[in-house]
């Protein structure tokens, strides 16, 4: 496998309030772990049968729009959490994902959730509720006040 998979868990934030007993359950599903090859597609832009989270475990990607793949929206690096979105509410993908090094990640099809254990699921939709509440919050304050959250950002 890629690196110390256990440790690669322990030290990810998004599963940070996961039991060992729970890590141990997600560890004894290798499917649940995909390794990407520089310049490979993560999500491809529009894919509508495609809902799979996705948590960054090892390496980078970027993010991109098809109307202009030459320029880079973002960066996703270990312990980024993407692909939510489509996960929770089956629309087609916003944008493209493509790793930018040699990649490892946690990847959590949508209709896989329903075959974990009930207080995993819970866990995982609570994660995910935590997640879109901060980037909601975090869009609030840009829009609001942009130059204060900078600041407060750099602190």
């Amino acid at each position: 496998m890629y690196g110390d998979l256990p440790l690669l868990l322990r030290k990810t934030q998004f599963f940070e309030k996961f039991t060992d007993e729970e890590k141990k359950v997600l560890l004894g599903m290798p499917h649940f772990f995909s390794r990407f090859r520089t310049g490979e597609f993560l999500i491809r832009e529009n894919e509508k049968d495609d809902n799979a989270l996705f948590v960054m475990l090892q390496g980078s990607a970027s993010v991109s729009k098809n109307s202009n793949p030459k320029q880079f929206l973002d960066t996703m690096v270990a312990g980024n959490v993407f692909g939510e979105i489509s996960f929770l509410i089956q629309i087609p993908r916003t944008s493209n994902v493509v790793a930018l090094e040699d990649s490892f990640c946690f990847v959590l099809k949508g209709n896989k959730l329903d075959k974990l254990p009930l207080p995993l699921q819970i866990k995982f939709r609570d994660c995910l509720i935590a997640i879109l509440v901060k980037r909601l919050i975090h869009l609030d304050h840009l829009q609001t006040n942009p130059a204060v959250f900078e600041d407060d950002i750099k602190d």
